[in-house]
């Protein structure tokens, strides 16, 4: 079939429902309406950039689509991993009155997104109060090795945020 001869309404028309298995196959649940607009665009982009030398419309259409999808899932997790954002409880939480070395605190809280709310509690209680682990378990209620898990986390996730902003 000759897809360079028609006009892109009847490509969106014709190809819709393969928009549709994709968003299913990618097993979508949220936010379906802004893949489908997606999916609609790589199909736009299919259809701009085919070259019928280099094989089938249809095959190249289901590859930009979906390449499509998977590229904005991607930059949807890589967003949501740099922009957590800080619950006002948290922060209210983390809100240090008595310290004598603010900017030093700003340093630490800077490197913490995407921490949780328990490990950025080890973060305040270990490293902003100089806290030990028992004391902190005491303080939280909870088992040291809960504690230990915390810590184990947020160093990782700490270390990964130091190396993502000092990489350049």
């Amino acid at each position: 079939m000759d897809y360079q001869n028609k006009s892109i309404d009847e490509i969106l028309q014709q190809f819709e429902p393969l928009v549709k298995k994709q968003i299913l196959s990618l097993q979508i649940y949220k936010n379906q309406e802004d893949f489908y607009q997606i999916g609609l665009i790589g199909l736009w982009e299919a259809y701009q950039r085919f070259d019928p030398e280099k094989g089938a419309f249809p095959s190249f259409a289901q590859i930009t689509v979906r390449g499509k999808m998977l590229q904005h899932m991607k930059d949807q997790v890589r967003f949501e991993q740099r922009h957590t954002s800080v619950s006002d409880e948290i922060l209210e939480y983390l809100e240090d009155t008595e310290s004598e070395r603010p900017l030093e605190r700003e340093m630490i809280l800077s490197y913490c997104d995407g921490l949780s709310d328990k490990q950025l509690m080890w973060v305040k209680h270990a490293i902003i109060d100089n806290k030990k682990l028992r004391e902190i378990a005491e303080i939280e209620g909870v088992p040291a090795n809960h504690i230990k898990s915390w810590r184990r986390e947020a160093l990782r996730k700490l270390l990964k945020n130091y190396q993502e902003i000092h990489r350049g």
